[in-house]
């Protein structure tokens, strides 16, 4: 396992998911909340820092460097997951959307994110318009490259 990758899991993670369950959430929850799932083989119960953004009841998370990843595979089909979000504790629904079926949400949320975390547009080889805006011909391409989960919160 490479060190940093092992840095993360190992060290950085848990002091995140510590600070995110602790009076100073404040600190890190505007950006980062905790999901809990249960893995599709083991049934065994993860926790995890993820960035997100939020419209209403709807949360969207897109993991980075998803192929790399394993985790957000044990919500294809929609699995429920509790989030720690802004010091509460939520119980929602996820499903890993498809590109094939779920193409205005895709663009939607992956809208949203990106206004949010501009940064990673370019991760996705998305350009900005003038007015700061990303387009739907921009976003595009990248709704089949990008792994965005959508959690409905109860």
């Amino acid at each position: 396992m490479e060190v940093s990758v092992w840095f993360m899991n190992k060290i950085v993670n848990p002091l995140v998911c510590l600070i995110l369950r602790s009076p100073l959430h404040k600190l890190m929850s505007d950006t980062l909340l905790l999901i809990t799932y249960s893995g599709r083989k083991t049934g065994m119960k993860y926790t995890l820092p993820v960035q997100y953004v939020q419209t209403g009841n709807a949360i969207y998370i897109v993991p980075g460097m998803p192929e790399q990843k394993t985790w957000w595979r044990s919500l294809k089909g929609g699995a429920p997951v509790q989030l720690t979000l802004r010091g509460q504790t939520l119980a929602g629904n996820a499903v890993v959307l498809k590109p094939n079926n779920d193409f205005e949400e895709i663009i939607a949320g992956l809208g949203l994110y990106l206004q949010r975390f501009p940064a990673l547009a370019k991760v996705h080889h998305i350009r900005r318009a003038a007015d700061g805006s990303f387009t739907i011909g921009e976003l595009r391409p990248a709704d089949t490259q990008a792994v965005i989960i959508h959690v409905e919160v109860r």
